[in-house]
């Protein structure tokens, strides 16, 4: 697949990020009036067209911070799935992990490259992934991701990417907010499938302070 530049109308700024200890400069959209632009002339819905991978998700720190304390190991198949910037797979992959960065937006896809190479991490693999059309043919031992779950048909195929793509043994860790209720529906929905344990955590910055859950899916025996 042809690798897509990041637009020309979007302009980056550089900001420092430290999670598990491990310090990356992460290049962030500094204007997001295109975007705005954008929405005002899309007929589709806020949701569906609103540019989830501009913003640094609270969520996305949580899950990677956690990830890094659980001394995964090291040569296993990591999959971040919608990963919009993809601070975890970035963290992950500085660290040594193999992770493939999937996402659906070309912009998101490129500036995850963009961030790959400004950090000097070779070690990442960032693919395009449809969850309606999965083209990803390998599985993983790891699945992860943050906010996926914006309205209820997401979580259909987010549950049959997880279905396909999910080694027998393998493990899925989700990160959201925990005023995000939507996750209920995807919850709901994948506890035929999934056996799934909650871990409520805190995240203080800028000012605030979020709970964030972290949701561990393993396969039904």
């Amino acid at each position: 697949m042809t690798e897509t530049p990041l637009r020309d109308d979007i302009e980056l700024e550089a900001k420092p990020l430290v999670i598990a200890g491990k310090r990356l400069e992460i290049l962030c959209v500094k204007d997001l009036e295109p975007f705005i632009a954008d929405l005002e002339q899309s007929e589709g819905d806020g949701v569906e067209g609103f540019p989830f991978w501009v913003k640094i998700w609270e969520a996305s720190i949580v899950l990677t911070d956690r990830l890094l304390h659980m001394d995964l190991e090291k040569n296993q198949n990591i999959l971040e799935l919608g990963a919009g910037m993809g601070i975890t797979g970035l963290f992950l992959g500085t660290f040594g992990y193999r992770v493939t960065v999937s996402d659906n937006n070309p912009d998101a896809l490129a500036l995850i490259r963009r961030n790959a190479a400004h950090n000097s991490i070779d070690n990442l693999r960032v693919a395009q992934l449809d969850w309606h059309h999965p083209e990803i043919r390998e599985t993983f031992d790891t699945i992860c991701g943050s906010e996926l779950i914006y309205k209820k048909s997401d979580a259909k195929p987010v549950i049959e990417i997880l279905l396909q793509k999910l080694a027998a043994d393998g493990t899925v860790y989700l990160a959201h907010d925990i005023s995000r209720m939507s996750m209920m529906h995807f919850l709901i929905e994948a506890e035929p499938h999934f056996d799934i344990s909650h871990k409520g955590m805190s995240f203080s910055g800028g000012g605030k302070k979020k709970k964030i859950v972290i949701h561990t899916l393993k396969r039904k025996t």
